[in-house]
């Protein structure tokens, strides 16, 4: 589509107007904690999920002892942690982005505009999923770091249109 000389370029279309003037530039605290928010649910779905498959599973094993299975609480908090740093690590690592962060348009970059390696994913979502409150040195940090972004050298910048850089 072109107006008086104009070009429009394909990132621009995709880019919603009213958010051109954010793309690239960094994310902050209310923007990614409602990212993190869609993506605790989703690891709690799958947990329930995954409950409930065992126990159907369970159930058509042993179809004439039909009860809800009992698991260690610990067992539980384990399986969902792990759920959860393997979550965060392939979606960072393969996307650059978790289905909280598609839907508020964030991306997670190292540097100025590379997708995380798989190393750096998986110890960024292990502090991410232990240590969440490090979130909060967003709003002290000059540029909206959280504590595992100042660690390990990652930036999480608006993104709609799958191909941000960082705008300082």
């Amino acid at each position: 589509m072109t107006t008086a000389g104009a070009t429009s370029r394909p990132d621009d279309v995709a880019v919603p107007a009213e958010a051109r003037s954010f793309q690239g530039g960094r994310a902050g605290l209310v923007s990614r904690s409602v990212a993190a928010v869609v993506d605790i649910a989703v690891v709690l779905v799958a947990v329930v999920v995954i409950y409930l498959g065992i126990a159907g599973a369970l159930l058509i094993w042993n179809p004439r002892d039909p009860h809800v299975p009992s698991l260690p609480h610990g067992a539980v908090g384990t399986a969902a942690v792990a759920l959860a740093v393997g979550y965060l690590a392939v979606a960072w690592t393969t996307s650059g982005r978790t289905v909280g962060d598609q839907i508020i348009g964030l991306r997670v970059v190292a540097g100025s505009d590379r997708r995380l390696g798989a190393g750096r994913a998986v110890v960024r979502a292990l502090i991410v999923t232990v240590f969440p409150v490090g979130l909060l040195w967003c709003l002290v940090s000059a540029q909206q770091h959280a504590v595992w972004d100042a660690l390990l050298r990652t930036t999480v910048v608006y993104d709609w249109s799958g191909r941000a850089v960082v705008r300082d």
